[in-house]
């Protein structure tokens, strides 16, 4: 008798074994399996054969990235033995100020690279070769590659204790697996019996949107969430009504849990069917390393930025190259399209095959009334005047992928036609719906790129220069302004707008579009900068921050580089870091070191002139010495130097000498 195994098996397979290179041609009754993942290979490399837990999983939505591996909890203390999870030998080891922080990098027999990061220290042959290597170049930073079967290991070797280094927000190890492609591969799917899971994922939130201009959810164009509800039996259903037509998008604010441990972590796989018949299914067991920023297209990338909040999209995004899914010919997208009601299923499962299901029904969009036509009447200009992408009371824009809303209150009569100009030319936008007193328009951005808009007599800029589109290099000059693209800077085609507000703050878009690659900036400011241009540098300011860019003049043109968009202010920045020696002793020397705006570039220690490697926890400011020699202490009376530069170029320097050993205490003898 065959066994028919779900769809979600057959559909992470597939994706699984075509990340590694595998070709599969299988039938449903056998489960395939791959040569690189066979379970028991590798040891768990926190305490083996003892019960663990994570504080995180493979495919984790993280910021820019998928996280790569398992964060593998050590009962939130540094220093616990790390083992070697095979055979093989250490192929990398580096420090980063952030990101890995220390890391540790095997290679195995079979191909497959297994990571190791956030490390405090290297067992001490290791750790002799790194402090030598970092003293020979004379940095703290370093990205070794030592000769293959220098360092050989065995299964369970200690080759290193736990810690906090780098982007840890706690002690734990961080654990990945990848195969000789560079693909990351899921690490439990290699069976580690000290953990276990008998918690299926939970539901927190889903969220609805309208795909195309004539979609329709409940009544409007837009994005609406909803918050699922628990049932006795497990199952999720949702509490109101919906009706929707055309188009319709599912995204998930979903999580999965794990036994032993508080926090949530990401979900292995979903599926979505609309009416019994699967529309889309995602798979996270493997995925190719240098794809991690499309994580910004496979999220809402604009909920993350506005709200924190990560929500998987059930479908796939324009620019989203991902092969991680499984869709219909809609590319995930529901097609509402014959008027009757359906029924919508989702289903999420960890990697230990646990699942949760939210059912329900997506009810026909009742078709609006036609609205009247008539001549067009006066229009407040004064609340028309101030449109811009920042909601005000009396009307708004708001950019939706291809689309943007136009919804102003308070028309009186009839709504008028929208004139959209470009250039010279005119053409009318009748009104799409009102609702609650807002009359709506819709401007298909795929089909006209208007310079401005005007509703009655209330005329607004748009700032709109041109389509820019992807997979190719494009250079935009407007004005003070001139951007170059890559081949990669985009994930899809951008509706560039730019403009210059007061302080020299330039806008590009809003923060809220991602960028794959850097784009290359030319900014001539309109306002005098000063006489200090060298320290005056590009910061990003959006949500409330001022994020370092940096940036290079040329007579009174600045040029920089960026990753996000948004709005760019400059600043200027003339305070030195800060250095408090707290401590230089013959045993060591620790010191603060901080910066209250452009951020820590570079520091050096140098005692009676020579190099002193300095470790950095830039969580805590905190440096302190790694004498080359641990045995040898540092001399009393002899100089210490620190120095430290910011990114603005300011430097700061601190001196202080080595204290004398404090003399031993007299014993006092009884008499």
């Amino acid at each position: 008798m065959s066994v028919k195994y779900p769809s979600r098996v057959i559909v992470r397979t597939v994706l699984l074994l075509s990340w590694l290179g595998i070709t599969a041609v299988f039938a449903q009754s056998k489960k395939p399996s791959s040569p690189l993942i066979q379970p028991g290979y590798l040891a768990f490399p926190i305490n083996p054969g003892q019960a663990g837990s994570l504080s995180g999983g493979m495919g984790d939505l993280r910021g820019n990235h998928f996280h790569a591996g398992l964060d593998i909890r050590t009962g939130g203390v540094e220093g616990v033995p790390v083992h070697a999870a095979a055979d093989g030998y250490v192929s990398r080891i580096a420090v980063f100020t952030g990101g890995y922080g220390n890391l540790l990098v095997l290679k195995h027999p079979n191909g497959l690279s297994t990571y190791y990061g956030h490390l405090k220290t290297l067992n001490d042959t290791l750790g002799t070769y790194l402090r030598s290597a970092q003293y020979a170049k004379q940095t703290f930073e370093i990205d070794l590659r030592p000769e293959p079967n220098q360092f050989p290991v065995k299964k369970g070797d200690v080759i290193a204790l736990s810690g906090n280094t780098g982007g840890s927000g706690g002690p734990h190890l961080h654990f990945e697996v990848r195969d000789p492609n560079d693909n990351l591969i899921n690490p439990l799917l290699y069976g580690f019996s000290e953990l276990s899971d008998d918690v299926p994922p939970y539901f927190e939130r889903i969220a609805l949107r309208t795909m195309t201009p004539d979609s329709r959810l409940n009544g409007e164009f837009g994005r609406q969430t909803f918050v699922p509800v628990r049932r006795a039996d497990g199952s999720y259903a949702l509490s109101q009504p919906i009706s929707a037509s055309g188009l319709l998008g599912i995204e998930l604010l979903a999580y999965d849990k794990a036994n032993g441990s508080p926090y949530r972590n990401g979900l292995n796989c979903v599926e979505i069917r609309l009416d019994g018949q699967e529309v889309f299914a995602y798979s996270m067991n493997a995925f190719p390393h240098e794809q991690t920023r499309f994580i910004n297209v496979h999220m809402n990338y604009e909920a993350e930025q506005l709200t924190g909040q990560r929500y998987h999209r059930g479908y796939i995004a324009d620019g989203n190259r991902l092969s991680l899914y499984h869709t219909n010919a809609y590319r995930g997208r529901l097609p509402l399209l014959d008027g009757k009601p359906h029924e919508v299923t989702i289903t999420l499962f960890d990697s230990y095959e646990h699942g949760a299901t939210l059912r329900f029904i997506v009810l026909p969009e009742t078709p609006p009334a036609t609205l009247p036509t008539g001549p067009a009447p006066e229009v407040d200009t004064t609340a028309l005047a101030a449109l811009s992408a920042t909601a005000i009371p009396s009307a708004t824009i708001t950019p939706d992928d291809n689309v943007l809303k136009l919804a102003v209150k308070g028309l009186p009569g009839t709504p008028p036609n929208a004139r959209l100009y470009v250039g010279r030319n005119v053409t009318e936008l009748p009104v799409a719906y009102v609702r609650d007193g807002k009359a709506t328009y819709l401007i298909d951005l795929n089909k006209t790129l208007p310079d401005s808009v005007q509703v009655g007599r209330g005329r607004v800029p748009l700032n709109f220069r041109q389509r820019v589109l992807p997979g190719r290099p494009d250079v935009v000059n407007a004005g003070n302004v001139s951007i170059r693209f890559n081949v990669e800077s985009l994930f899809d085609t951008l509706y560039l707008a730019t403009r210059t507000l007061p302080g020299n703050v330039l806008e590009i878009n809003q923060h809220t579009i991602p960028l794959n690659d850097a784009i290359h900036v030319r900014f001539t400011p309109t306002y005098p900068v000063g006489i200090d241009t060298l320290r005056t540098k590009v910061y990003a300011l959006n949500n409330g921050r001022q994020n370092f860019v940096g940036g290079t003049w040329t007579g009174n043109r600045i040029e920089f580089t960026t990753r996000t968009l948004g709005r760019f202010g400059l600043l200027t920045d003339v305070t030195p870091p800060a250095i408090r020696i707290v401590s230089a002793t013959p045993n060591g020397i620790t010191a603060r070191i901080s910066d209250d705006l452009a951020g820590i570039d570079k520091f050096r220690a140098f005692v009676n002139g020579e190099w002193l490697l300095m470790q950095y926890d830039y969580k805590r400011a905190l440096i302190w010495s790694d004498k080359l020699d641990p045995a040898t202490p540092f001399e009393a009376d002899t100089e210490v130097k620190i120095q430290v530069r910011d990114r603005a170029g300011n430097v700061a320097e601190a001196v202080t000498t080595i204290a004398k050993p404090a003399a031993p205490r007299p014993v006092k003898r009884r008499r």
